[in-house]
């Protein structure tokens, strides 16, 4: 079933029940600076992890969940609406997405100013 995508928010939601029943203060809110850290360390194994943080990923292993996949869903999450529609419809990959993501999160307000501007003349020019 090669071509066949995970229901990334739901496997998500899932972990974070799991992770509310196994450890009980677990913040979800927070969650994603942790994701993102466990998932820097399962590739690079530099740093270390301690503590909590030790315990997650080694919930996260014996479960079976890849710590790099779960960030990579964390940062799906936080994506707007507009761009979930395209993934679920196969427009885009995650990774464009994650991509086209950060480029809007970093855009000014005066490139979007310029862009509008640009649309706007290049509209009249056409008419």
């Amino acid at each position: 079933m090669k071509g066949v995508r995970k229901d990334y928010l739901g496997e998500l939601e899932k972990l974070h029940n799991k992770l509310k029943e196994h450890f009980s203060d677990f913040d979800v809110h927070n969650s994603h600076q942790l994701f993102g850290k466990l998932g820097v360390y399962h590739y690079n194994k530099k740093n270390l992890i301690l503590g909590k943080d030790r315990a997650v990923y080694d919930f996260l292993i014996e479960n079976s969940y890849n710590p790099y996949t779960v960030y990579r869903w964390s940062l799906l999450a936080k994506v707007p609406e507009d761009i979930r529609f395209q993934i679920r419809n196969y427009y885009l990959s995650q990774k464009q997405a994650t991509k086209i993501f950060f480029a809007r999160r970093c855009e000014t307000n005066d490139s979007l100013q310029r862009e509008v501007r640009e649309l706007g003349l290049r509209l009249i020019k056409e008419m």
